[in-house]
Order: structure tokens, then C-alpha cells, then sequence
């Protein structure tokens, strides 16, 4: 059920719309924080491929999150290796002067990281002293693909007992996993341990091509409620096609496109709370705009939003949404933005027919595409250092064949500089 917050007698513009928790009753924003992708700049220090390191913009990230606070968002999401680390002392530190009941806050467990339960101890403490907080309301096994990748940490190595007792202490509130797997493997999940909640990368292209459908009928079934990350895939769904963005703006002149993403996840009743990673103040805005007195679609605009899908789909993207799993590529090869470089001439129908003429149509596709991608990817991270040694093949949440696609660019934009 979507009600307005207990938020309107706050200063605001906004008044957000919430959601309950099924178990705990606790009242929680439709719209969440993800503090994967706060503002940043760039510091002197060099990292091991002499590129300059990104810090948290702690200025602007504060007057972000405190703007969300105002406007009824009570929801944020960190995890261990998001901004290198340093995102979990940051929301910490950004939340401090917020009495603790007035928020919630959710941290994942790099599963990765265990050996033994000693060690999954020793990383659960260490999270609840980055973010400065005495216990945790969300907690997840993070990022689940594979049945080893859970099997080895949590039942092999002790992790899953270590946090149940982290529950039995009250230092874990509601214990879930983050997942990117298979239908199989959530099966297994679901029927492996108890679970109190699961986040699940939901978007109207991954409804249909990464299953989320049948993840989401699936919790629905069990009586589990589900948290939504990648709202916008990345990024990809916040602009479209331009024939696919006319009829969303012709139907909406004064929604933004990337607000129908929004609507079309904070439609389904099991959703508790949308991920969303808001670097701008401007993102923020609209996002509190759509949630607003929220209103599900209605019949006609999942239509409209059906021919807008419709047309997106005949162009082929690369369904990578910088989440940056696969980074860092020992050979320097910045795999996010070679991806974003195709993206964005996709969408500008700036991708040049390899197979076709070389007239005059194919040679003005050719310098766009390449002013493209050289603004994009900077010298020395480019496609062509890859050797596909293949060790990025595993890492992708989305599934993609990353050295077979940073191949195809490579060998691409060899053809177009000759």
C-alpha cells in the first residue's frame, strides 16, 4: 500500500510516499538512497595505473542527503566496496546528526571476502564501525550469482550462522540477499535458509530479459517482500532512443523520461522501497517529484510505455550499467566507458554499418562515433589494451560476455581508424 509520510510537517517541498514492512511494520520511503554513486572529485593521489583517484564529494553529498532527509527519503543502502570502501563512512558520517529510529539503514556482507566464520565476524564489526551505527536494519548477502559463490561463504565457511546470530543479538533487523543469478539458483536460495527480504534488479527491459518477473512472482508467492536496485539500469533507461523518448514526452510533456522507470517498479504493490543512486541534486528532484502523491501507471500509460519499449528495443544496446564489478582491469582497460562509448552512439544512431558502403553516410557515422568514444574512454584505458585473458568473464551481474564485447570494440575501432 502507497500512503504519504508522517514526513509533511518537515520542511519540504515534498511529501514522499511510503511503504510498510510486512513484518516489522516500519514505515519506510518508497524512494531509497544507494550510496554507490555519490558526487565526487578528483584528488592528486595516483592509483597503480597512474590515474588520478575519485574521493566523496562530502559537501555536496551532505547537502544531497540532507535535502532527501527533508523531503521524506528514510532509506539508504551501502556496501563494503562501493567507492572503495569509503561509501559506508561516508553515509555514516553524513547521518550522524539524524537521531538512529529516524532512518534505515541496509549493508551487505562481501561474501567474497570470507575464509571462516571468525572472518565473517570480523567484517560484520568492522561495517557497523565504518558506518558508526550499533546495528543494522537491512542486512544482505551481497551480490549472489552463483550457487558456489553462496555455498562457500555462508554455508561452507560459517557466514550464514554468523549472521543469524547477528539477528538473534538484534544487531540485524531483517537478514535478505542481493541477487543476480538464475531461476534455478533462486529456487535454491529461497528454499535453502529462511530469508526476510531480497533485492532484486528490476527495470522494463530486465522484467522481461533478465527474469525479473519470475524472481518477483516468485517472493510475491512466499509472502516476502522485495527491495528494487537498478530502477534505471545503470543509467540506461533515464534517456532512450530519441524516437522511443518522443512518445513518452509527447504522451507526458512534463515527466522526464527516466520518472517512467520509476513509476513502472513503484507500481508493484511487493516493492518496499526503488533503489536509486542520485549524484546530482536535479536527479534527486525529479526522483521526489514521481514519488510524490504517488500514482501507479495506469492501463493507457503501460501502453504508451509498451511502444516506447517497443522502439527502444530495435536498437541493440550493450546492457551494462557501470556497476563496476569487473574493475579493476589489470591491462587498464576502463571496461564501464568503452561500454557507455557504444551506448551513447547507439542512442545517437551513430553506430557506422560495418557491412555497408563507405559513402558519405557511413564516413559522418564514422567521425561521430570515434569523437565519441575518444571523450569518453580516456588514452590509456581504451579497448585495445585488452588481451582477452577472460578474467572479467565471471564478474558481470548482467551476464554479459565482456571480453567477446571489448573484442568486437577493439577490432571496431581499428577498422574506423584506418
Amino acid at each position: 500500500m502507497v500512503k504519504e509520510g508522517k514526513n509533511s510537517d518537515k520542511p519540504g517541498k515534498y511529501v514522499m510516499a511510503m511503504r510498510k514492512d510486512n513484518v516489522t511494520g516500519r514505515e519506510v520511503s518508497l524512494l531509497g538512497y544507494g550510496c554507490m554513486r555519490f558526487p565526487t572529485f578528483e584528488t592528486d593521489e595516483l592509483d597503480n595505473r597512474g590515474r588520478k583517484i575519485k574521493a566523496i564529494d562530502m559537501k555536496k553529498s551532505q547537502e544531497i542527503i540532507d535535502y532527501a532527509i527533508a523531503n521524506g527519503i528514510n532509506h539508504f543502502d551501502t556496501a563494503w566496496n562501493y567507492h572503495n570502501e569509503k561509501s559506508a563512512v561516508a553515509i555514516g558520517q553524513m547521518l550522524k546528526k539524524y537521531p538512529r529510529e529516524s532512518f534505515t539503514l541496509a549493508n551487505k556482507m562481501p561474501g567474497w571476502l570470507i575464509t571462516g566464520p571468525e572472518k565473517a565476524q570480523e567484517l560484520f564489526d568492522e561495517q557497523l564501525r565504518r558506518c558508526d551505527v550499533e546495528y543494522f536494519d537491512y542486512y544482505l548477502c551481497h551480490a549472489i550469482s552463483a550457487k558456489e559463490g553462496y555455498d562457500k561463504p555462508y554455508e561452507e565457511f560459517g557466514g550464514y550462522d554468523v549472521l543469524a546470530k547477528e539477528k538473534e543479538k538484534g544487531r540485524i533487523k531483517r537478514l535478505g540477499f542481493s541477487f543476480h543469478g538464475d531461476k534455478e539458483l533462486f529456487t535454491y536460495l529461497l528454499n535453502k535458509r529462511p530469508w526476510d527480504f531480497v533485492l532484486l534488479q528490476i527495470n522494463y527491459i530486465d522484467w522481461v530479459d533478465q527474469e525479473a518477473e519470475f524472481f518477483y512472482n516468485e517472493l510475491v508467492k512466499r509472502g516476502i517482500q522485495c527491495m528494487v536496485m537498478e530502477p534505471l539500469k545503470g543509467g540506461a533507461l533515464a534517456s532512450l532512443t530519441p524516437d522511443a523518448n518522443e512518445i513518452l514526452l509527447d504522451y507526458a510533456p512534463d515527466k522526464s523520461v527516466a520518472s517512467w522507470a520509476f513509476r513502472y517498479v513503484g507500481s508493484l504493490p511487493n516493492v518496499l522501497t526503488v533503489l536509486s543512486g542520485m549524484t546530482k541534486m536535479e536527479h534527486l528532484k525529479d526522483n521526489l517529484a514521481t514519488f510524490t502523491n504517488f500514482q501507479p501507471l495506469t492501463e493507457e500509460e503501460r501502453g504508451v510505455l509498451d511502444r516506447a519499449i517497443a522502439e527502444y528495443r530495435r536498437y541493440k544496446q550493450i546492457g551494462c550499467t557501470a556497476c563496476k564489478y569487473c574493475m579493476p582491469c589489470k591491462y587498464g582497460v576502463d571496461i564501464p566507458a568503452v561500454f557507455e562509448a557504444y551506448n551513447k552512439c547507439v542512442k545517437e544512431s551513430n553506430i557506422p554499418d560495418m557491412e555497408g558502403p563507405r559513402d558519405a553516410k557511413f564516413n559522418k557515422k564514422k567521425r561521430a562515433f570515434l569523437a565519441t568514444y575518444y571523450n569518453t574512454v580516456p588514452e590509456g584505458a581504451r579497448a585495445e589494451r585488452c588481451i582477452s585473458c577472460g578474467e572479467c568473464q565471471t564478474l558481470c551481474p548482467q551476464k554479459l560476455n565482456v571480453p567477446e564485447l571489448i573484442f568486437k570494440m577493439k577490432n571496431m575501432v581499428k577498422e574506423l581508424e584506418k
